[in-house]
């Protein structure tokens, strides 16, 4: 006989932060034109309802991968230092990150490698 126990949540569904509680998707899309002369772009964004931020998608027109980026919600680290590689990402969060209207997410984009270049950034929500 084995000395541990497997156990199931018999709801169908795992308590907040893990599982979402909000059911409609909203997905705010954001793009910044950088300059070469431009080492550092800080894009603020403020949530317009109570959401649930679940994931994070960037892309850009080059990819360089000195540059890297940040997002911080209310001032709170929740990605730091992300490399840029060749192709669009998706940053999947591990955990439902709770909003309220007003609250300010904070972007930063570190275009170490100067050049000229387009980047897009969609704060995937439930609403």
């Amino acid at each position: 006989m084995s000395g541990f126990a497997v156990s199931y949540v018999a709801g169908g569904r795992f308590d907040p932060p893990f599982m979402p509680t909000k059911r409609f998707p909203f997905i705010e899309g954001i793009r910044i034109e950088m300059s070469s002369s431009e080492p550092v772009v800080v894009h603020k964004y403020t949530v317009p309802q109570d959401a649930e931020l679940i994931s994070i998608a960037m892309a850009a027109s080059r990819y360089y991968d000195t540059d890297y980026w940040g997002v911080k919600v209310n001032g709170k680290v929740l990605a730091k230092s992300i490399y840029t590689k060749d192709l669009p990402e998706g940053l999947y969060l591990m955990v439902v990150v709770p909003l309220k209207a007003g609250d300010e997410i904070e972007l930063t984009y570190t275009n170490a490698s100067q050049t000229g270049k387009a980047v897009w950034f969609n704060y995937q929500m439930l609403v």
